[in-house]
């Protein structure tokens, strides 16, 4: 955390520097301001954040393929970065916000907002395993009259009855729960690219920090769904998938649960 900090910290200098450089119309600030800010994005994401520790939870707890849960890495990303945009231009150009007032309101307000959407997520994560685990145990088998497994009912959830995030609108909740808490280095970002009147390159940089936010929580999405795949194969059976995807759904959410209520404490003590 102290690593990444400190990073982000120099990456911060360095987009400062480029951003100055576009504005007095040398060479190279575009380059330069990019390759920081998308470093930037890496380091920001190595820290301590939300949106790594949601997908990775949701891709342990769930039977959402890897490819899905990149392509929610990379949505959630650069919707956190689209919206860092919205907020400090829109501000700017709507409300007539200060820079501190910006700060706070991502701070105070939309930070807490973003760890109570999460917990939510977490919750449901939990309640669906739990859920499974109750059905499993409520079925009374009747074979009586049948022969072989025709015996009208299901004996456990198939592997897409344990998959989640199935539907639009709940990877869009997901996504929104992760983005509706800017960046503060977008937002610093934004506010200097705003007063040099440099917008077009404020956006792109925004952008370019999403998109290596996206790396780290994609290689975290990946290491989820991998570990997720080790648990089943060292659990052995046909039926691994209906007892042992239930558990770790459950864990998954607790885990997303405890780690957001921490996050709130904190943003609300400090």
């Amino acid at each position: 955390m102290d690593w990444a900090v400190t990073q982000q910290r120099a990456f911060q200098s360095e987009m400062a520097a480029a951003v100055r450089v576009i504005k007095s119309g040398a060479p190279g600030g575009w380059a330069a301001l990019l390759l920081a800010a998308g470093a930037y994005g890496v380091v920001h994401a190595a820290g301590p954040g939300h949106g790594k520790y949601l997908i990775g939870g949701v891709g342990l707890g769930s039977a959402v393929p890897a490819s899905r849960m990149i392509a929610l890495a990379v949505a959630s990303s650069l919707a956190q970065a689209i919206w860092a945009v919205v907020l400090v231009y829109g501000g700017f150009w709507l409300l007539q916000l200060s820079a501190d007032n910006m700060t706070v309101l991502a701070e105070q307000w939309l930070a807490p907002a973003s760890y109570l959407a999460i917990a939510v997520v977490g919750i449901v994560v939990a309640l669906r395993g739990l859920r499974i685990i109750i059905s499993r145990k409520s079925e009374v088998p009747d074979h009586a009259g049948h022969g072989g497994d025709g015996c009208g009912h299901a004996h456990g959830p198939d592997p897409d009855q344990v998959a989640s995030l199935q539907t639009f609108r709940e990877a869009a909740a997901l996504v929104a729960s992760i983005a509706i808490r800017p960046c503060t280095g977008a937002i610093f970002l934004l506010v200097i690219a705003w007063q040099l009147d440099i917008k077009a390159a404020g956006f792109a940089a925004t952008v370019a920090m999403g998109l290596g936010t996206a790396i780290l929580t994609s290689a975290v999405a990946i290491s989820s769904v991998a570990l997720r795949g080790m648990a089943m194969f060292a659990g052995g059976g046909a039926g691994v998938i209906g007892v042992a995807a239930p558990i770790l759904q459950i864990i998954a959410g607790v885990m997303v649960l405890w780690f957001s209520l921490a996050l709130l404490t904190i943003s609300v003590l400090w």
